[in-house]
């Protein structure tokens, strides 16, 4: 009896013994189930880190990258405009110059003809008048008529201006002209002064440029006659911002009638 209660307890030890480290066996393997979980999640977790810190910097150099390009575009662009108006301001004297130079010269040589068709003219009529001076004559006026159209060709085509900058300056020839623009002359072929005083008006169409940085361009002309012109000129720019843009407007200035 005693024996048979030794073995009993004996076995219950045993069984005891056996499931302990079972229990202890299974609990192990589940805690180290649940350190490897933890341990992949603090990797993920450090990896999503290091990715958000990159997307942040990346973000970061993107819009840096772009407020750049913003600034350096805006910069190229005005210097295109300040260009285009340097070329605008540019262009605009080079032909007010031209025309005021080639109409200096005209109303010159216009006085000088006027001398020796008047000359001519009484030379024909002399005693001792030949046929040459009838030629003299005729080719005086045939030269004069030649170096008129010629004014009119250099207003109009030039490597300065174009046909509607050349207008002020085509309604405003020094010497009278009929509908064709062939001149009015007196019965001695002498070119006849238009008016005394006129102006010519001189505005390029601001394109590609800011609006405040256009101007227009005015010349007074002043001439005694048509022999002796004693020619004046005074020139001014005005801004065409304000009521100062109404001295380029067509009509502002006294302009000699046809």
């Amino acid at each position: 009896m005693y024996i048979l209660n030794y073995l009993m307890a004996l076995s219950l030890l045993i069984i005891s013994v056996a499931k302990t480290t079972e229990f202890f066996i299974k609990s192990d393997k589940f805690l180290e189930k649940i350190e490897h979980q933890f341990v992949d999640q603090t990797k993920s977790l450090l990896k999503q880190t290091k990715n958000n810190e990159k997307g942040s910097i990346s973000l970061t150099a993107a819009a840096l990258t772009l407020i750049l390009s913003l600034i350096f575009i805006f910069y190229i662009t005005k210097m295109k405009i300040e260009y285009r108006e340097a070329v605008y301001r540019k262009e605009s004297y080079l032909c007010f110059q031209y025309m005021n130079q080639k109409t200096i010269s005209y109303i010159s040589e216009m006085a000088k003809f006027n001398w020796a068709l008047s000359a001519a003219y009484i030379a024909q009529f002399s005693v001792v008048a030949t046929a040459e001076a009838i030629q003299t004559f005729k080719a005086l006026v045939l030269t004069r008529n030649i170096r008129h159209f010629n004014y009119i060709k250099n207003l109009t085509t030039n490597k300065y201006c174009r046909i509607p900058e050349a207008i002020s300056y085509l309604k405003n020839i020094p010497f009278k002209t009929k509908a064709n623009y062939a001149l009015s002359t007196n019965i001695n072929e002498a070119s006849i002064m238009r008016q005394s005083k006129w102006t010519y008006q001189y505005y390029k169409l601001p394109k590609g440029i800011r609006l405040k940085n256009s101007f227009c361009l005015k010349s007074d002309f002043q001439m005694k006659n048509a022999f002796f012109p004693s020619l004046k000129l005074t020139s001014q720019e005005f801004q065409m911002t304000g009521l100062s843009s109404l001295k380029c407007l067509p009509g502002s200035s006294s302009s000699p009638p046809s």
